[in-house]
């Protein structure tokens, strides 16, 4: 009987797990979300050692904004250059994800420091902080730049998490949420 409770349960697990075909059929469809959440929640995190599918999971995460998982991803890209700066690239997200939190929350001053910068938005409003280009407006951290203007605003519940409302021509574009 114990064998059969086994064989079954071995047998469920792979009929659920996210093969790295699926994955990689799923990040050339551009289906970000479900890579970064499959990706992500499976063992790749954990031990997987093929950096090529850590970059997609990764890549797809940093596409998503759930920019957690990139620290574990992150840790795990050593074997070659591309793979050590998709690494550094991860990381740089993360720190930048959490600088401007504490900004948000703690007031903490973020002038003159520099991180690389990327195409993210993270990086571009973390820039923009870091040089104190911005504004403090009755709905939050107002930045203007040539291309896109960005407000940056605490929501209310618990815990608090920090948006950032891309703006242009005066429209919303696009609302990201970092907690």
């Amino acid at each position: 009987m114990k064998i059969l409770v086994v064989w079954f349960g071995l047998l469920l697990t792979m009929s659920y797990a996210y093969t790295y075909k699926e994955l990689t059929r799923d990040y050339e469809a551009k289906n970000y979300d479900k890579v970064c959440n499959d990706g992500a929640s499976q063992s790749y995190l954990k031990n997987e050692k093929n950096e090529q599918i850590l970059v997609m999971i990764g890549d797809a995460c940093a596409k998503t904004d759930s920019i957690n998982p990139l620290g574990n991803i992150s840790k795990n890209l050593i074997s070659t250059k591309e793979y050590r700066e998709s690494g550094s690239y991860f990381a740089t997200l993360l720190l930048q994800k959490k600088l401007i939190y504490q900004f948000m929350h703690d007031a903490i001053n973020l002038k003159e420091l520099t991180l690389p910068r990327t195409d993210h938005v993270l990086s571009r409003v973390f820039e923009q902080l870091s040089k104190g280009n911005y504004k403090e407006g009755s709905n939050g951290i107002e930045i203007t730049t040539d291309t896109m203007d960005y407000l940056l605003w605490l929501s209310k519940d618990e815990p608090k998490k920090v948006y950032i409302d891309e703006h242009k021509d005066g429209k919303l574009v696009q609302r990201h949420w970092y907690l």
